[in-house]
């Protein structure tokens, strides 16, 4: 895949996750947190992005569940499941 070094943490959380990664080459990159039925919560676009990503996002206001974070690019899609206890 393009996206190396995948980390999500803490997880399980109670209000915010990490998340950092790495590319290789420039690519357009979408960056979605969904709920157990599959709405978007949150939505993050990279244009062209190169190198390290990192960022807190914060699920303070969603009520405690599991959610989905799917990175897409170019290549195909990552899911990773995160907790909010």
């Amino acid at each position: 895949t393009v996206i190396k070094d995948l980390d999500v943490y803490p997880n399980p959380s109670r209000d915010m996750f990490n998340i950092s990664f790495n590319t290789e080459q420039k690519q357009d990159i979408t960056l979605r947190i969904r709920n157990i039925v599959g709405e978007e919560i949150h939505k993050e676009d990279l244009k062209q992005h190169d190198g390290a990503y990192t960022k807190a996002i914060s699920l303070e206001n969603y009520p405690k569940a599991v959610y989905f974070l799917e990175i897409e690019t170019g290549v195909g899609i990552i899911n990773k499941k995160l907790i909010l206890q």
